[in-house]
C-alpha cells in the first residue's frame, strides 16, 4: 500500500504556515541593519573626529592669511603652496629637522642595542631577582616628564651636557628602554626554544643564536620598536625644551613653539604648513610598516 505526499504551494499553504514568531523577528532585525550601524556609526565617528583637524590643517596650508577667515570652506578657491615654501626657506626649520633626525634616529639605534639583549636575557634565563628586575624597569614610565625636567637639568648642568644632542638621546633611551624591553621579552618568548636549541646543538653560541635565530624571526618586533622609539623621540617637547638653549639642539616642536610664540600675529598657514612638513615623514613611515607594526604589538603582548 503506498500513500502519496503531495505539497500545496499555493495561497492557501501559506496561509496555513505559522508565522515567524515575534522575538525571533527582533532578533533577526538586531542581526541586521541595527547591528551594523552599531557598528559603523561609530567607526565613521572615529574617522570624522580623528581626520577633521587634519583636513582642516591641511585645508588652512594651502591657503593665504587672509584667506583663512575670508574663505571658510574646506577646498580652498585660490589654493597656494606659498605657506610650504615659507616653511622651506626658513633656516630653523632646516637645523630642526636635522636635529630630529639626528636625535631620532640615535635614540632608535641605542633603544635596539641596549633593548634587545636585555629583553633576551630576561626572556631565556631565569635568575634571582629578576620579576623585582622587571618591575623596577618599569617605574621610569610611571613618573610624569614634567617630574624630570629640573633634575635631569641639574644633571645635564653638572656633566656639561647642556645643550647636547647627546644628551637628549641618552635622556630618550632612558624613557624609551622600559616599553622596549617589555615588548621584546612577549615576543622572544613567543618564540619555540626548539630553535635555540637545534643551533646549540649544530655547535653555536648563544650570541650566535640570537643574531642568526632569533632576531630574523623578531622582525616585527623589532620594528615596532623602531618605530616606537623615533615616534618618541621625533615628537618630544617638554625636555626639548628644558634641556636645549640654541637651535644647535632644537627640534622640530620646539621650532614650531618658538615660531607660534615670536610672529606677534598669528600666521595660520604658516603653522599649519610647518606642522604638516613635521609629522609628513611619520606618516609616511607608518603607512609602509604599519602591518608589521600591528603584528609586532599584539606578538609582544601574547605573554
Amino acid at each position: 500500500m503506498t500513500m502519496a505526499v503531495t505539497q500545496d504551494h499555493g495561497p492557501a499553504a501559506a496561509a496555513a504556515r505559522p508565522a515567524m514568531p515575534r522575538t525571533r523577528r527582533r532578533r533577526s532585525l538586531l542581526g541586521g541593519p541595527l547591528r551594523r550601524a552599531a557598528i559603523w556609526l561609530p567607526l565613521a565617528a572615529l574617522v570624522v573626529w580623528t581626520l577633521g583637524p587634519f583636513l582642516i590643517s591641511v585645508s588652512v596650508s594651502f591657503k593665504a592669511p587672509a584667506q583663512v577667515f575670508a574663505d571658510p570652506g574646506l577646498i580652498p578657491d585660490e589654493p597656494t603652496l606659498d605657506a610650504y615654501k615659507r616653511v622651506i626657506d626658513r633656516p630653523g626649520f632646516r637645523s630642526a629637522l636635522w636635529n630630529s633626525v639626528v636625535i631620532g634616529f640615535g635614540s632608535l639605534i641605542l633603544t635596539l642595542l641596549i633593548g634587545v639583549p636585555a629583553a633576551y636575557a630576561f626572556a631565556r634565563f631565569r635568575f634571582r631577582g629578576r620579576h623585582l628586575m622587571l618591575l623596577f624597569a618599569l617605574l621610569p614610565m610611571l613618573v610624569p616628564k614634567v617630574g624630570l625636567m629640573f633634575p635631569l637639568f641639574l644633571v645635564a648642568v653638572e656633566l656639561k651636557a647642556f645643550d647636547s644632542r647627546l644628551f637628549l638621546i641618552l635622556v630618550f633611551t632612558g624613557m624609551l628602554l622600559p616599553l622596549a624591553v617589555w615588548l621584546l621579552i612577549g615576543f622572544f618568548q613567543a618564540i619555540p626554544r626548539e630553535l635555540e636549541e637545534a643551533a646549540a646543538v649544530d655547535g653555536a653560541s648563544q650570541l650566535r643564536m640570537l643574531f642568526h635565530v632569533v632576531l630574523p624571526l623578531s622582525i616585527p618586533a623589532l620594528l615596532t620598536v623602531a618605530v616606537l622609539a623615533f615616534r618618541e623621540a621625533w615628537n618630544e617637547f617638554e625636555l626639548v625644551l628644558a634641556l636645549t638653549q640654541t637651535s644647535a639642539s632644537r627640534t622640530l616642536p620646539y621650532e614650531l613653539y618658538l615660531m607660534q610664540s615670536a610672529t606677534g600675529i598669528a600666521d595660520y598657514p604658516l603653522q599649519n604648513a610647518f606642522a604638516l612638513l613635521t609629522i609628513l615623514p611619520l606618516i609616511l613611515v607608518y603607512l609602509r610598516i604599519e602591518r608589521y607594526v600591528a603584528e609586532g604589538l599584539l606578538s609582544g603582548a601574547v605573554k
